[in-house]
């Protein structure tokens, strides 16, 4: 009887989450993007959800005027016109994210992926959704000119 290798079955627990995640976008860009994700959802039920029932974090046009994401330390030009083509348009689906809709959207960044994490960009939105600059500029440094 032949050993079994721990690490080959966690190599193969890895592809197949990425196939998951994978299919999981294709088959929001076919159907469509549905509506922004309920911010009062239990991130707890969110967790427990299969894959397949991550609501997508991406709209398919603004829902009003699109906040200048720029705003947001560490999105620059390049990354606003990405989070846009994403259907990403404003502070308030940013700071709504769960750990699931997090990461589909990093892995849609390219060789931006880590960014969203690393500049907090979950806590910049809560703070410029709400309005509180001063809240903002007390947790992550004053808003730049022209921001």
């Amino acid at each position: 009887m032949t050993p079994v290798d721990p690490l080959g079955i966690l190599a193969i627990l890895v592809v197949a989450a990425a196939l998951l995640v994978a299919l999981v976008l294709l088959r929001s860009r076919r159907a469509g993007a549905p509506a922004e994700p309920d911010a009062a959802a239990s991130p707890a039920a969110a967790a427990a959800a299969p894959p397949e029932e991550v609501p997508s974090p991406f709209l398919p046009a603004p829902e009003g005027e699109p906040d200048d994401l720029r705003q947001i330390k560490g999105i620059g030009p390049k990354l606003e016109a990405r989070l846009r083509e994403l259907g990403v348009f404003h502070f308030r689906q940013i700071a709504a994210w769960t750990p699931e809709q997090l990461a589909l959207v990093d892995a849609e960044l390219g060789q931006f992926q880590g960014r969203p994490e690393r500049d907090q960009w979950q806590s910049q939105a809560r703070f410029l959704a709400a309005g509180d600059v001063k809240g903002y500029e007390a947790a992550h440094g004053k808003l730049g000119p022209g921001r």
